[in-house]
């Protein structure tokens, strides 16, 4: 399977940083690429080695990049880097492309396109959910910055069904929904917070936004823990206190940077709100109505001095 390429979706800076890393890996790739052609190679720039120390790198990645509709191959594995609002249009438009027993692997934020990819897929086909906590930024069409290591896990989407390997070695776990509910609470508090108020990530530490932190954990630990939500099993272990040392965790490491939502509300596009906060929103048995209060301050602009008041106005 390693002589037919990898064919990933997207040429956002997850897409180009995986384009390269399969590249690294030996792999054949094929870039597939909406409005911007990142052309036939990708620089690579590294400030970190593999062991986390600070050290600038450069390198070069053949990759070869198309449109959709240019695509004649028939490729029996795909990798979507998209951004959870685009998944399910992006697979329409190379669904015809791929064998019928290929293996699907998406990477995108939040929970719920997940499940609507899968109702496109055929039968023989496998969906691989993932996430990961790999830094990258995106400078140019074709030139990105890894600015911090992470882990990138796979998993099978529907966990009983039977499956063949994953097409890479050591990246797949059986508790993928776990691992993607873990992450989904860290973005359903500094994601939110750091858009609504325009700050970085390390300044949800802040004094300011302390009764606001408590507050939005306590809350997001009772849905976790209830009984009646879908995936109590993958998330009773986040409890307040360990929500707390995790997004502690992040917001120190990436104190400098800038939310993905922080950024998509700044640059005025789309966020991925609706399968974050918007998620738990639609899935809890019981009310949150501090979730409320930050999805619509990301949603709605024009209420977003009143939400930012009663946030910081919050009491425990």
């Amino acid at each position: 399977m390693k002589n037919t390429p990898w064919l990933v979706i997207g040429a956002g800076a997850i897409g180009l940083f995986w384009a390269c890393k399969l590249e690294k890996l030996g792999h054949k790739v094929h870039l597939v690429y909406r409005s911007e052609n990142p052309g036939s190679k990708i620089t690579l720039e590294s400030l970190t080695d593999e062991e986390g120390h600070q050290q600038i790198r450069v390198s070069k990645h053949k990759v070869k990049s198309f449109k959709p509709e240019s695509l004649t191959k028939q490729y029996n594995k795909v990798l979507l880097c998209t951004k959870s609002f685009d998944l399910t249009t992006a697979f329409s438009q190379i669904a015809d492309k791929l064998t019928h027993d290929a293996h699907i692997a998406c990477l995108c934020n939040g929970i719920g396109a997940q499940e609507a990819l899968q109702q496109l897929t055929l039968p023989e086909q496998t969906l691989w959910a993932g996430t990961t906590t790999e830094g990258v930024l995106k400078i140019e069409a074709n030139h990105i910055k890894h600015t911090g290591l992470g882990d990138t896990y796979f998993g099978l989407w529907q966990t009983d069904r039977q499956s063949s390997p994953f097409p890479l070695e050591g990246m797949t776990v059986v508790n993928i929904h776990q691992r993607m509910l873990e992450k989904l609470a860290v973005n359903a508090v500094i994601n939110p917070i750091t858009a609504i108020f325009n700050i970085h990530n390390g300044d949800i530490l802040n004094d300011e936004y302390a009764t606001l932190m408590n507050a939005t954990l306590n809350e997001l630990a009772q849905v976790f823990a209830h009984r009646q939500f879908t995936y109590v099993k993958e998330s009773q272990h986040l409890t307040a206190e360990n929500l707390k040392n995790r997004i502690n965790t992040i917001a120190q490491l990436t104190r400098l940077n800038r939310s993905s939502m922080h950024e998509d509300v700044r640059l005025h596009r789309r966020t991925e709100n609706d399968f974050i906060s918007g998620f738990l929103l639609a899935s809890s048995p019981i009310e949150l109505p501090i979730q409320r209060l930050l999805h619509d301050g990301v949603a709605y602009s024009e209420q977003r001095e009143d939400i930012k008041k009663k946030l910081l106005t919050l009491s425990l």
